[in-house]
């Protein structure tokens, strides 16, 4: 039996400047990758963007147009939205595969599909959005089955509206909710427990509650809707995951956080939210 003692087939020659290119690239891609993958705790399971403010240009692949659909400048198919362009400089656009819904992300931050969805929902979407970081900055789910809130005597606390805005989102009118807003609330437990996010429930009576919703009532395409930090959130006991909810020793770090740079881009990614509400359920 023979045994090969010199090098693979390949390495016995010098390399074409093609197949060096090719060699390099290749090790660089799978660098990259791998390096994304480990910025990103949940996975690598990331979905497409547009390109930002530009369309798609014609030879890019169709996962480089966000939702794969269609070229630029086409008619979208009927009962999907078309493909929309990025109205913030150096931002891009997430449209879902069926083109219901769409909204604008920095050009550096991502949108990954949750594997396991983190709420119960009737086969709803659900996505997490990270900052370039890979820290969660805001999760979006639709068709949330949410139950029916409960309120005790003993469960009351002090509510602070510490920020609230009209957002021109979708809504279904119905006699519990006002017209959708973005917001931010703080509940008193034994910190401040704080979150943001778009609404149409309104919350006890201005200063007191026992719970905050964040969540709209949404076209058929979309059903009840959330986009935020929290579908729901009261007041943690000691020693109880939190979640997504931001913690305070203090009201004015709260505060003082809705000034922060950080805030105010989440913010604007949730105010761009488009939902396309003629799609088919």
């Amino acid at each position: 039996m023979l045994y090969r003692t010199g090098p693979p087939t390949g390495y016995g020659r010098n390399l074409t400047e093609g197949e060096q290119a090719l060699r390099t690239g290749n090790v660089l891609g799978r660098g990259a990758a791998a390096a994304l993958c480990l910025a990103l705790v949940s996975g690598c399971n990331l979905l497409p963007t547009n390109d930002g403010g530009a369309s798609a240009s014609a030879g890019a692949s169709p996962a480089t147009v966000a939702g794969g659909g269609g070229s630029p400048g086409t008619t979208a198919p009927l009962g999907k939205a078309p493909v929309r362009k990025a109205t913030i400089d150096g931002w891009k656009v997430y449209t879902d595969p069926d083109r219901v819904l769409s909204f604008e992300i920095p050009a550096d931050w991502v949108v990954q599909r949750q594997i396991k969805p983190s709420q119960p929902s009737d086969n709803g979407l659900h996505l997490d959005i990270r900052d370039s970081s890979g820290k969660l900055a805001a999760q979006l789910h639709t068709r949330l089955k949410v139950p029916k809130a409960t309120c005790s005597v003993g469960g009351v606390t002090e509510l602070r509206v510490l920020l609230s805005e009209p957002a021109k989102v979708p809504a279904v009118a119905s006699a519990d909710t006002v017209e959708p807003l973005f917001v931010y609330r703080t509940l008193l437990g034994y910190k401040y427990f704080g979150s943001y996010g778009l609404t149409d429930k309104p919350a006890g009576n201005g200063f007191q509650a026992c719970t905050v919703e964040n969540t709209v009532n949404g076209p058929k395409s979309v059903g009840t809707y959330s986009f935020g930090t929290a579908v729901r959130h009261g007041t943690p006991a000691p020693g109880e995951k939190t979640g997504l909810l931001d913690k305070y020793g203090l009201i004015a770090e709260a505060e003082r956080f809705i000034t922060t740079k950080r805030f105010k881009t989440v913010q604007q990614v949730i105010m761009t939210l488009q939902i396309h509400g003629d799609a088919p359920a």
